[in-house]
């Protein structure tokens, strides 16, 4: 089963647009294919009668983040609920699981200063970006990028396999 978890901040009206968006991208992709499930936090259906617990919201993402076979995590924030969700996936590659991981870091100030991955100067948790590079995870500047090689994958697991 292809199980997406889509990860990053929610927290600005940008951020909800762009998450939703998004969502909707890796939907399309799915269209007419079996066993193609897409978890996006912002979509998840919450009960918004009665007020929203930090454990409520936990559960429901940890839930998904357990069945999840492939993540999209927007790193660039630093958002801290993101890199915990980043630390569940990474606990699970480290345990032998099959997963993919798309991490994006969509820093304009990569591009602007001519820098290149992660390994730079703009300020980005070393242990973070280690635990991508240790287990040679590529990185990728903005959600297209990381969507197209999605893609890519897809594409290939479909043919070969």
């Amino acid at each position: 089963m292809i199980y997406i978890y889509n990860a990053g901040p929610l927290f600005s009206e940008a951020d909800q647009k762009q998450r939703l968006s998004e969502g909707n991208l890796l939907r399309e992709i799915g269209v007419g294919m079996d066993h193609y499930f897409v978890a996006n936090p912002i979509d998840l259906p919450l009960d918004q009668s009665k007020p929203l617990t930090s454990q409520t919201i936990f559960e429901m993402d940890n839930r998904h983040i357990q069945k999840a076979t492939v993540f999209f995590f927007e790193l660039a924030t630093g958002d801290t609920g993101t890199m915990v969700e980043l630390g569940m996936a990474i606990q699970r590659l480290i345990g032998g699981e099959k997963i993919a991981i798309y991490p994006i870091f969509s820093d304009l100030r990569l591009v602007r200063n001519h820098a290149s991955g992660i390994e730079c100067p703009v300020g980005f948790n070393s242990f973070v970006t280690g635990s991508l590079t240790y287990h040679q995870i590529p990185t990728y500047p903005d959600f297209e990028s990381a969507l197209q090689a999605f893609k890519r994958s897809l594409a290939a697991s479909v043919n070969y396999g």
